[in-house]
């Protein structure tokens, strides 16, 4: 009998306290952000909280454009330039944020964290960071390394502002003649640098070429860079019509007329059968060509063989 009223008295206060404690109607929920800007390719966290506090419920994400921003579990990912409204919903509730899409952040100062370096073309103030991380310097002094321009093909722009580090010093700026073709090329004939660049060949795991580059024309261009064998590829949407060889793409950037980054693997570019070896003698490190219409626009700057930490 004292059993029996036990567990009597059990059962009725475990109801009180299941009585006390009911189901948080959820009543909407709101987002921490309603207007946010995101560079392409920068991602920006957006939290959603389910109202009152207590209530439960699962939040969906969708975007308005995907093409332009895209979200998953409130990250947002900006993909071109424009706007995009983000949704987050819970049942019937929902708060949505708008994002707008701004042009890409180039990030060139990483680029100088590098541990060893190969200029072929860059500002004296940024080669004077890198200091003792110049294994070989490349860049013309119009002793035994020049800059050529072929056949007068080009003709030489008038740089101003920064350079793609930030610096106000100049860079190779250069627009197509009227000969039909254009071309110019690094020429190096410092031998002892050359034989530096072996050292890529042998292991060429965590080098890359990096290019600063910047155009409005929408051209594609031709790069070449020559060792004991040879490498060339086009930069841009397209391949580039070499006299009937066809020079295929291998990196683009936007044609806004602001600095932009490359950056190529040299294990890639040695399996396309660039090689360096010692005793190479003269060679044309890096050249290109930018077509045959007048007036196309072509600036280099900060173009360098490094090896990444």
């Amino acid at each position: 009998m004292k059993l029996t009223k036990l567990f009597l008295y059990f059962t009725v206060v475990a109801v009180l306290f299941t009585s006390c404690d009911p189901e948080v109607k959820l009543t909407g929920v709101t987002l921490d952000e309603s207007a946010v800007s995101v560079a392409i390719k920068d991602t920006v966290e957006l939290v959603a909280t389910v109202q009152p506090k207590g209530a439960v419920g699962t939040v969906v994400w969708t975007s308005s454009n995907a093409a332009i921003a895209k979200v998953e579990n409130g990250k947002v990912i900006g993909v071109s330039l424009g706007k995009a409204n983000i949704v987050a919903s819970v049942g019937t509730f929902s708060a949505s944020c708008e994002v707008t899409v701004t042009k890409e952040v180039v990030d060139f100062k990483s680029s100088l964290n590098g541990t060893e370096y190969y200029p072929i073309s860059l500002d004296g103030v940024t080669a004077t960071k890198l200091g003792t991380k110049i294994k070989a310097d490349l860049r013309p002094d119009d002793a035994i390394k020049f800059l050529y321009i072929w056949d007068n093909t080009f003709t030489a722009g008038t740089p101003s502002g920064p350079n793609c580090f930030g610096e106000v010093e100049s860079w190779v700026s250069l627009f197509v003649g009227t000969v039909g073709w254009s071309g110019a090329g690094f020429n190096v004939k410092d031998g002892a640098a050359l034989d530096k660049l072996a050292a890529i060949t042998a292991n060429p795991d965590k080098y890359y070429l990096h290019i600063g580059i910047k155009s409005k024309s929408t051209a594609t261009f031709a790069v070449g860079m020559d060792g004991q064998s040879n490498v060339k590829f086009a930069i841009g949407p397209n391949e580039f019509n070499d006299n009937g060889t066809l020079i295929q793409p291998l990196a683009d950037f936007p044609r806004d007329g602001e600095w932009q980054k490359i950056e190529i693997p040299m294990s890639t570019l040695k399996t396309k059968g660039l090689l360096y070896s010692t005793g190479m003698g003269e060679k044309n490190v890096f050249w290109f060509l930018a077509g045959g219409v007048t007036g196309t626009e072509l600036n280099f700057d900060g173009v360098f063989i490094y090896k990444k930490p």
